[in-house]
């Protein structure tokens, strides 16, 4: 068997506070953008939505990244009561985003986002 490549199974970097700032500040846009237009009916939208959100699991805001990305790729037609979970949940995440990413880009990194 040859040789694995050294690196190959390092962890990958740790990402810096900076990259996790503009992370939450990319999620907040595109929630309001799919808020806006009203767009959450649309399963291709509330996908995209969801690879926007993905990478949150990785920050400390507990298991609600998961648990939006579950409901947003549920199957079309989306239930009239998933579709209100869904947008209370991601209008309650906003704020959290913008204050995440507020303390990430001035220093003062909070162990965890969430309450």
């Amino acid at each position: 068997m040859p040789p694995m490549s050294p690196g190959l199974m390092d962890a990958p970097p740790a990402m810096t506070p900076l990259a996790e700032a503009q992370l939450c500040e990319h999620a907040v846009q595109a929630i309001w953008r799919c808020l806006e237009e009203r767009d959450l009916v649309d399963a291709h939208v509330r996908e995209d939505l969801a690879s926007v959100l993905d990478p949150l699991t990785a920050l400390d805001f507990g298991d609600r990244p998961q648990r939006l990305i579950r409901i947003l790729r549920l199957p079309d037609p989306l239930a009239a009561s998933h579709l209100y979970w869904l947008t209370r949940r991601l209008l309650t995440l906003v704020p959290e985003l913008q204050a995440a990413a507020l303390s990430l880009r001035t220093g003062n990194n909070p162990q965890s986002f969430h309450a």
